[in-house]
């Protein structure tokens, strides 16, 4: 009976994790890039799109904004947001 109920439990929470992260919301800002206290700087091709830049925010839960600079090939995950910087080669991405 108990490894009924965590089996239970277990697949609510992997049913209920995904739907969290549908519902995230980010205020799209293009050519701006985000300042801010950095949790994570991501180089590797697989970062290098969009999607990719704002599922990695959407997976950390300190995660409060993300920008993407094609130039440089980087996704930036910031913890919080200090000022907003002009730049051609971003798009960035706030939680809202």
């Amino acid at each position: 009976m108990k490894k009924i109920s965590k089996l239970i439990i277990l697949g609510a929470i992997i049913v209920a994790i995904p739907a969290y992260t549908a519902d995230m919301v980010f205020e799209k800002k293009e050519n701006i890039s985000l300042k801010g206290k950095i949790a994570s700087v991501k180089t590797s091709k697989k970062f290098r799109n969009l999607e990719a830049c704002q599922s990695l925010c959407e997976s950390r839960s300190s995660c409060a904004a993300f920008t993407l600079d094609t130039y440089k090939g980087s996704c930036t995950i910031l913890k919080n947001v200090s000022k907003e910087v002009s730049n051609s080669n971003a798009t960035s991405g706030i939680k809202q």
